[in-house]
Order: C-alpha cells, then sequence, then structure tokens
C-alpha cells in the first residue's frame, strides 16, 4: 500500500462521521471505476469514455442544460485525462 494512503487512513478514524461518509463514498466510486476499467486496454477506455461522451451529448441535444464542454470537463474531472494517458 501505498505509505501516504495508509498514514492518511490511520487518521481517518478521527475525522467526522460526515466527512468519513464523503470519503468512503469517494473510494467506492474509484473502486467501481478500477473494475470496470480492468484489463481493458487504454484503446479500450478511450472507447468508453468516447462512446460515454457521445451518449451525453445526444442527451444534451434532446434538452439538456450542460454544454458540450461541460460534460467533457466533468468526465476529465471524474475519471481523469486517460486520453493523454493512453497517447
Amino acid at each position: 500500500m501505498n505509505k501516504r494512503l495508509q498514514e492518511l487512513l490511520e487518521r481517518f478514524a478521527s475525522w467526522p462521521p460526515d466527512a468519513q461518509e464523503e470519503a468512503i463514498a469517494s473510494l467506492e466510486s474509484i473502486e467501481v471505476t478500477v473494475n470496470l476499467n480492468a484489463g481493458l486496454s487504454p484503446a479500450q477506455q478511450e472507447a468508453k469514455l468516447v462512446a460515454l461522451r457521445e451518449m451525453i451529448h445526444r442527451s444534451i441535444e434532446r434538452g439538456g442544460s450542460y454544454t458540450p464542454d461541460d460534460i467533457d470537463a466533468m468526465i476529465d474531472e471524474r475519471f481523469g485525462d486517460s486520453r493523454a494517458q493512453g497517447r
């Protein structure tokens, strides 16, 4: 285990309950992403992101309130810019 993560987890018990719940939710979300992408090549991961962006953009065209740039930014913030990593 990463030493910084281990040290953080040791301090975790002293956090307020709300902060602990938020951290747990964040880690669970990361775990879902890791499991969904396990075994996928960078090209396959990129294909998944492209398909997700296209689906979201179609939803926006049907009446959503976010712009394509907003969606791209939210995806990149949530999942990191895997396009740069995969190249």
